[in-house]
């Protein structure tokens, strides 16, 4: 702590000096009471019904083990990749993924890739889903909870490249977001007796932040009509009337929205649709000529973060990329995808920090009892007694909307619940 305190003034002067004077003193500093807060108080659990999914967890994974050992024909251990090589490709004759050091690789791409073609396949995937789940949100979230009935979970500021938060002890980042077994999971998550959660989160904000940041009038029209953004975009990229867009061509226009904004190219996208790359390719050029800006943003910001060796956002947040200009071959069009994510995702960090900060000071402001007790990925959870549905509906959807002012507005879905997952909706 000594060594800190007198190291202070130094650090003061490389925050002037990299311009991070802003996203220190505007956002991270004002963050740092109130995820002490977050940490001290908590969020209740059902101890009950935790354990009882980890032993349904417990039983599930038993029960897929014997249905690959039958499918099979034989025990083996299905969490060797080695037994597993063998089981797949020498016994069962599938295609043999790509070659690895320790033999042909069996990880979760390349099961995807062999779905359908053997029951095993999907038995398998699942296994190692719910061993996941088992092993993450089993023994540890009945581990980690306290004697006051409540997971006081760490939040860290600085861990995640991008600027986003992180947690640990446990990881409440981690739990699946669209799956119906995170919903089952967050059930078990509860507050206090006679109060209710009210879960805000913001609707597609990297989609926002990238139209905001590209500039491209087509992008910044579909947001701000107000209409289904992912059927406006695709009836541009595909040249057909909104009313007539297909659910396939929705689903494959948001495919590609949600991929731009973290640097897809065209074989992942081909793996998400499963699609030839060929196909991927021809529907990401029919995105970029619907919305010729995109690919200028793309191109320029590469260019500038070549020049600079950094990426920056609005805030000034910066994440440096020194290998930019080194790497060759895969690990170059890694370090390209993560260069144009991190304007985006840095500024998604920014605007929910700067959030979260707004939300804790009107709550007091208000004199409300109602309290912030979690943020996971674009989402917040107040606790918050009945009498106060109103009012904290209001501050939330101020602060909330009212973080930043983008050339699209911001959009945020609010829900109330007796659990995060009632709440969420």
């Amino acid at each position: 702590l000594d060594t800190a305190w007198r190291l202070r003034p130094y650090l003061r002067e490389l925050v002037d000096e990299w311009g991070l004077t802003t996203v220190y003193r505007e956002i991270e500093l004002p963050l740092v009471r109130v995820l002490a807060r977050m940490e001290v108080l908590g969020i209740a659990v059902d101890l009950e019904m935790l354990t009882r999914i980890a032993q349904e967890f417990a039983e599930e994974s038993k029960s897929l083990e014997t249905t690959i050992h039958d499918l099979v024909g034989h025990d083996f251990r299905v969490n060797s990749p080695q037994q597993l090589q063998v089981v797949l490709y020498d016994e069962l004759g599938l295609p043999r993924g790509k070659k690895t050091k320790t033999g042909y690789s069996t990880d979760a791409g390349t099961l995807e890739a062999l779905r359908g073609q053997h029951p095993v396949v999907d038995a398998i995937l699942r296994y190692r889903e719910v061993e996941k789940l088992r092993g993450t949100y089993g023994s540890p979230l009945i581990d980690a909870v306290a004697d006051d009935g409540r997971i006081h979970a760490r939040f860290h500021q600085t861990v995640a490249r991008t600027g986003r938060l992180s947690s640990d002890d446990p990881n409440l980042h981690n739990i699946p977001v669209r799956s119906a077994d995170g919903r089952r999971l967050r059930y078990a998550f509860i507050p206090r007796s006679g109060w209710e959660f009210c879960v805000a989160d913001y609707n597609q904000i990297e989609l926002r932040i990238l139209a905001h940041l590209a500039q491209d009038e087509g992008l910044l029209e579909a947001f701000s009509t107000g209409v289904d953004v992912h059927r406006a975009i695709a009836a541009r990229v595909f040249h057909v009337p909104d009313s007539e867009v297909t659910h396939e061509q929705r689903e494959r226009a948001k495919a590609v929205s949600y991929g731009l904004a973290y640097g897809m190219e065209a074989f992942g996208l081909s793996q998400r649709l499963r699609i030839s790359v060929g196909e991927a390719r021809e529907i990401i050029d029919q995105y970029f000529a619907g919305f010729p800006r995109l690919r200028s943003y793309v191109d320029h910001t590469l260019e500038e973060i070549r020049g600079s060796g950094v990426s920056r956002t609005e805030f000034g947040r910066i994440r440096p990329f020194p290998d930019l200009m080194t790497a060759v071959g895969p690990a170059r069009a890694a370090a390209e995808r993560q260069a144009v994510n991190a304007g985006i995702q840095g500024l998604a960090a920014d605007i929910f920090k700067s959030a979260l900060v707004r939300l804790d000071h009107a709550l007091s402001e208000h004199g409300l009892a109602a309290r912030l007790v979690l943020q996971v990925h674009d989402e917040v959870l107040v606790e918050a007694p009945a009498n106060e549905h109103d009012e904290v509906t209001t501050v939330v959807r101020e602060s909330l909307l009212g973080a930043v002012h983008l050339r699209v507005p911001l959009e945020i879905s609010l829900g109330w619940g007796s659990t995060w997952a009632d709440a969420k909706g």
